[in-house]
């Protein structure tokens, strides 16, 4: 079978499995049937027997509910539609609580980090498409996605605001590695697709050198999520924030707890506040910056572990991402 083949001759680690609910069809029930089901089941057995560390990421674009029963035996994770959706819903219109809301929902239901986040995949019109070549809007999509929990997939391009919209031969177009020549550094021969027109303004060359890049914005992001234990695996718990173009979560494992906020909007926000019911902080908690800039305040923690109308920093810029530690002192 392909999959021995793959995974004992050719080393791969995993499968991603496209448009899985459409697998068996059962007279005119063409999707999420029984027999489907059954059969991923047996995929799944399979694969785990040739190789117990395998991991396989499902595709069924259809609602978190039916999602969630590909989960578990069938495959390791599946992409989350409704989320990518909202994500970038929040970052068109600038309102945290949209994302916030759906996440929420997902953490409720579905085992811890049994999920596949991400924001536009190959099916998609580019993101930075439709948020209409807006970088602001696009570097707080991939906060969101980065800082959440779940696994984060990343469509290639879009770290460098690639767009391009449907027929899909035009959200498959080469990667932009340079800007000197139509090859755009993806190939020696001349590409099967012409590559997007503004091939001379988006690529991994240009974007490089630049700090403020969305680039570099997505690369400072992977490094603390690799970092930090708590961006990966951590619990996600919603913190209450007013205005809603605020969104800020806590990420808690046993010995580390780290503040997300991000303001998805394109004002600066400087009445806010912030407040959680009850939480893991302990009086006296040190709150140091890690990602964004300025200097973040210790929040007054309440006999809850909370806080209220807590206020990190005096200013959000636009589109701004922050992300503060306030593990206790053991």
């Amino acid at each position: 079978m392909g999959s021995v083949y793959l995974a004992e001759q050719m080393g791969a680690d995993g499968f991603r499995l496209d448009a899985i609910k459409h697998l068996v069809e059962e007279g005119a029930a063409q999707e999420n049937t029984a027999s489907t089901h059954e059969w991923l089941q047996q995929y799944y057995t399979f694969y785990k027997e040739v190789n117990p560390d395998a991991f396989a990421v499902g595709e069924a674009w259809t609602s978190t509910q039916q999602v969630l029963d590909y989960t578990g035996d069938e495959v390791d994770v599946a992409f989350q539609f409704d989320l990518a959706e909202d994500i970038i819903n929040s970052s068109k219109v600038g309102i945290g609580t949209i994302a916030a809301k759906t996440l929420a929902e997902i953490v409720a239901v579905y085992p811890p980090g049994q999920y596949a986040t991400f924001i536009t995949n190959h099916d998609q019109n580019r993101v930075m498409s439709q948020l209409a070549g807006d970088e602001g809007k696009a570097k707080v999509a991939a906060s969101f996605l980065l800082t959440a929990p779940g696994v984060p997939f990343v469509y290639y391009g879009e770290e460098i605001g690639m767009t391009g919209t449907k027929p899909d031969e035009d959200i498959r177009r080469p990667m932009q590695w340079t800007s000197d020549s139509f090859k755009v550094g993806f190939s020696t021969a001349v590409p099967w697709r012409a590559v997007a027109s503004d091939y001379q303004e988006r690529s991994v060359a240009l974007q490089t050198d630049d700090p403020e890049s969305l680039l570099n914005h997505y690369r400072q992001l992977v490094h603390l999520r690799n970092n930090h234990e708590a961006l990966r695996t951590g619990d996600w718990t919603l913190v209450e924030t007013n205005p809603g173009r605020v969104y800020a979560a806590l990420r808690t494992t046993e010995t580390e707890t780290l503040l997300v906020i991000i303001n998805m909007s394109d004002k600066a926000t400087s009445d806010y506040t912030l407040t959680l019911a009850s939480g893991p902080l302990a009086a006296g908690t040190e709150a140091v910056l890690l990602l964004g800039e300025g200097t973040a305040v210790s929040p007054e923690v309440t006999t809850a572990g909370g806080f209220t109308d807590y206020m990190p920093l005096a200013e959000l810029p636009p589109h701004s991402t922050f992300v503060i530690d306030l593990t206790p002192d053991s």
